[in-house]
C-alpha cells in the first residue's frame, strides 16, 4: 500500500475540522500544526502517514472542541387520529 505524505496528513485534518464546522483561524492553525508535530514525536518520522494520521485523528479531541452534528428527524411525529369513517350503530 502507497503510503502518504505529511502534506496528505494536514490537508485531510484541515478538511476534517472544516467540514465539522470548527473556524479555522491563525490561532487553530498553529494549534493543528502542534498536534501533527505531537503526533508525529510519538510515531516517529520513519513509521509512515497512515500510522501518523490515525494517531492525529486519535488525538483530536484533545486538541479541538468538535461541535455536535445534529441529524434532522426523517420525519413528523406519528399521531393516531382519525380518518374520517363514521360509527355503526
Amino acid at each position: 500500500m502507497e503510503d502518504i505524505s505529511f502534506q496528505h496528513v494536514f490537508s485531510r485534518v484541515y478538511s476534517y475540522l472544516c467540514e465539522a464546522g470548527v473556524e479555522m483561524t491563525s490561532e487553530r492553525c498553529r494549534q493543528m500544526l502542534q498536534l501533527i508535530d505531537d503526533a508525529m514525536a510519538e510515531v516517529g518520522e520513519d513509521e509512515g502517514g497512515h500510522r501518523l494520521l490515525k494517531n492525529v485523528m486519535d488525538r483530536l479531541p484533545d486538541y479541538f472542541a468538535i461541535p455536535e452534528a445534529l441529524i434532522p428527524v426523517v420525519a413528523p411525529p406519528l399521531n393516531r387520529g382519525s380518518i374520517g369513517y363514521r360509527g355503526h350503530g
